[in-house]
């Protein structure tokens, strides 16, 4: 099954994020992030964005923990749930897998 945009869960997993590093304005490293992120944020808010990604820009900062650190609001939860809705929602078998994660944590 071939992955699509949802164009509004897009949106609003672009205007989070935008708040969400808007919220560290004395981090350097939050405003990089936003500053790199700016334009394809704005294009996703736009609705200018209509074919998956297959990559998101700055995502190997996050396998780094730079921004573990800030959590409240969560930086990594915005940043990935951005990052889901760019590269077309989960799939099946990882919508499958987030469940079976979740039922263990019960």
């Amino acid at each position: 099954m071939s992955q699509t945009i949802d164009r509004v869960r897009l949106k609003a997993a672009a205007e989070h994020l935008e708040w969400v590093l808007q919220q560290y304005p004395a981090s350097t490293d939050v405003q990089e992030l936003l500053h790199a992120l700016s334009p394809l944020i704005e294009d996703a808010k736009a609705g200018r964005l209509l074919k998956p990604a297959e990559r998101i820009p700055c995502g190997y900062n996050f396998g780094d923990g730079m921004y573990t650190p800030y959590r409240e609001p969560n930086v990594d939860e915005a940043y990935v749930a951005f990052s889901i809705e760019m590269k077309g929602g989960l799939t099946e078998q990882e919508e499958r897998l987030r469940a079976d994660t979740e039922a263990i944590r019960s």
